[in-house]
């Protein structure tokens, strides 16, 4: 499973990323804060090719984040956003 990007960088309330999957599968999103403390947890079935994710993260408070992707136990990607 691979993670293209987040889109856009600066988050308002609602995001995108795309997902390209070789084989159905569950992603796990853990967004964590400047601290490193987990401020949201997000689960999705990724089904078998290239699809794009709707993220709602108008719960977090303004700051900087990153958000790490897991399948399958393994850790894909890290990426760095700030909510606005």
């Amino acid at each position: 499973m691979y993670i293209q990007n987040l889109q856009p960088g600066m988050v308002e309330t609602m995001s995108y990323v795309t997902v390209m999957a070789d084989k159905t599968g569950r992603l796990v999103l853990k967004v964590l804060d400047i601290e490193g403390r987990i401020a949201k947890t997000m689960e999705a079935n990724v089904n078998e090719g290239k699809q794009q994710l709707e993220l709602n993260l108008s719960d977090l408070v303004s700051g900087r984040y990153v958000m790490n992707a897991f399948s399958g136990g393994n850790f894909i990607k890290s990426i760095r956003f700030v909510k606005q």
